[in-house]
């Protein structure tokens, strides 16, 4: 693969046309892809990826899971595409690869209805450390079939027997971590398949001290398995070459323009694609200028961040034109605030002693097939709860290359999901390199979705959009707002329609010298207007709560001062509501609809 190192952007070839490059072979282009060329590998996957979509769609009747099996089959298949041997195969290898990745994911869930384990949660185990162990899970459970049974079964599949072959020759290092007694408990639960009563007879331990020794001894196992997971995906990786690639370092984060870190970290990353929106188009198009979310207790730091970032964030880039994978493991409540826990539990030591993440191996190839084709990849909490960018690694010393609003520097790959809140969120995006066209109309009906609280990727127990407004002045006039996050809300709101206004100032700009959309200028003034107004408003409030210190917000005259000053920005923000309904009414009346490029 061509040397990736040290370079920020990939083009295509300035003189290619785009006719020539529809034209040219499956043929041709597998044979530049086996080579390293990232890019005709990119468009063999345009050309095929909606067929490909189709089939798993097909097979599991799931949009949201055939996107995910697809993504992890596309990983896989830009790993092992040197190994193609007949270049005219392409589509049909595409198909087998997704074909067996969508037979796991199947075989995998109907093994999960019959969990073994099931069992310590009805006798009361901590289920924080049962989660996500999916893949451990399937491990075991598949060294339980009878490998010549299964084979005389009628759907049985050689690729299946082969990995489970490989999980029986792995079987010896997951126990390896045992001491004898844990071995003994461990092997009767799972191979005899023996209940805790009779093990606990066997050994003469009473039951407690069997799920005991079985809750501590699966901990052991897991971790091993994700430990061994990492290794064998690095080999599959290493295969190819490439064992250390670091991007151009992000410098954005030096100079923040923002206080909004996903779209810093967006805007970022789609710099390294081609021309990027500007930072107020993606604070637009994305709807993180619109976004309000309060969690009513406390008016928590994690408010502004209180939604599903996998949805909203992918679903922000179609809007402007690309395509994205993610890969998340998030938690369903707020967690701590890092900025008021003690600093030693996020240094390093103490992300060294967390559980590793389960998803850490799924998070890791995303991370390394972004980065291989040229691109940083989006990932939260590096440093503290907040998005930065992972721009390079190296194999040799397990390392990460990173940077976020905190600081950059390198860590390392097991850091990955250790933070203060163990959480995993891995964002990657593409372009296909063809006109890039911004959906307005479905940006604009996604804001109105949130700010009339129909938003579906919200958390739990918050209130978004409109609402918003009256359970936080809730909260202070009862006094229970914590201060540092109460000024954090505050910051990100003012920052949020700060951009707000600039993303109305540039649709009205772009539109001005067409006449066609003349017409519609006028809503976008009196929305820049409006949003102009409120962050003057809201930067009053930021100047009475800065952060971090928080100001007084428990006090009855600076908290009146406050719940005055949302009062006002509530029903500017209605006005501007009303501003959106009208400009996607003027929208309605054009033809063909609109777009922008």
């Amino acid at each position: 693969m061509d040397e990736l190192a040290d370079n920020r952007h990939t083009r295509p070839v300035e003189d290619e046309t785009f006719e020539n490059r529809h034209k040219e072979s499956d043929i041709a282009l597998v044979q530049r892809a086996q080579t390293g060329d990232t890019e005709a590998f990119g468009r063999l996957i345009h050309r095929y990826r909606g067929q490909l979509f189709r089939y798993v769609r097909a097979l599991t009747h799931d949009s949201y899971l055939a996107e995910d099996i697809l993504q992890d089959g596309l990983i896989r298949a830009f790993i092992h595409v040197g190994q193609l041997q007949n270049a005219d195969r392409f589509m049909a290898w595409m198909q087998r690869i997704v074909r067996n990745q969508t037979y796991s994911y199947i075989q995998r869930r109907e093994q999960q209805r019959e969990q073994h384990f099931s069992s310590f949660l009805a006798f009361g185990a901590d289920d924080a450390s049962w989660s996500d162990q999916d893949s451990l899970d399937m491990t075991l459970n598949h060294l339980l079939n009878d490998p010549d049974r299964r084979s005389q079964e009628a759907d049985y599949d050689p690729y299946q027997a082969v990995a489970q072959q490989e999980m029986r020759n792995n079987l010896h290092k997951l126990l390896g971590c045992l001491n004898e007694r844990e071995q003994q408990v461990f092997t009767s639960y799972w191979m005899e398949q023996l209940s805790p009563q009779e093990i606990a007879c066997r050994f003469n331990l009473t039951s407690a001290n069997v799920y005991q020794v079985l809750s501590r001894s699966r901990k052991k196992v897991s971790q091993l398995h994700i430990h061994l997971s990492v290794e064998e995906m690095l080999a599959e990786w290493n295969s190819i070459g490439q064992d250390r690639v670091i991007l151009e370092e992000p410098l954005s984060f030096q100079d923040p323009q923002t206080w909004n870190s996903a779209a810093a970290s967006i805007h970022e990353m789609l710099g390294y694609i081609g021309p990027s929106p500007s930072l107020p188009m993606v604070m637009g198009m994305s709807g993180l200028s619109f976004r309000l979310t309060i969690l009513p207790q406390d008016i928590h730091i994690a408010g502004p961040t209180a939604y599903n970032f996998k949805e909203v964030l992918t679903r922000g880039l179609q809007h402007m034109g690309y395509r994205s994978y993610a890969v998340e493991a998030l938690a369903s409540e707020a967690g701590l605030n890092a900025n008021l826990v003690d600093p030693l539990m996020l240094g390093e030591k103490a992300k060294g002693k967390r559980l590793l993440n389960s998803r850490l191996v799924r998070a890791l190839s995303l991370i390394r097939y972004s980065i291989h084709r040229g691109i940083p990849a989006v990932v939260w909490d590096l440093n503290i709860p907040e998005f930065g960018l992972v721009y390079g690694y190296d194999d040799a010393v397990r390392t990460l290359y990173g940077a976020d609003f905190i600081k950059s520097g390198a860590f390392p790959y097991d850091h990955v999901g250790r933070g203060v809140n163990q959480e995993v969120f891995v964002l990657a995006a593409e372009s296909d390199g063809m006109i890039r066209e911004m959906d307005l109309r479905a940006a604009l009906t996604a804001v109105l979705a949130h700010y009339g609280g129909q938003d579906p990727y919200t958390l739990p127990n918050t209130v978004s959009g409109l609402a918003a407004y009256a359970v936080w002045r809730e909260a202070l006039e009862h006094g229970r707002v914590e201060p540092n996050g109460h000024a954090y809300n505050i910051a990100v709101l003012w920052d949020a329609r700060r951009y707000a206004g600039e993303f109305f100032k540039e649709l009205s700009l772009k539109w001005a010298s067409n006449p066609r959309y003349t017409s519609l200028i006028p809503y976008c003034r009196d929305a820049e207007q409006l949003y102009r107004i409120m962050s003057q408003r809201l930067n009053m409030l930021k100047q009475c709560f800065p952060f971090p210190e928080g100001g007084k917000p428990n006090e009855k005259l600076q908290g009146n001062q406050a719940i005055s000053i949302l009062l006002e920005v509530e029903e500017l923000e209605r006005a501007a509501v009303a501003a959106i309904e009208s400009l996607l009414e003027g929208m309605s009346q054009h033809s063909p609809e609109i777009v922008l490029v």
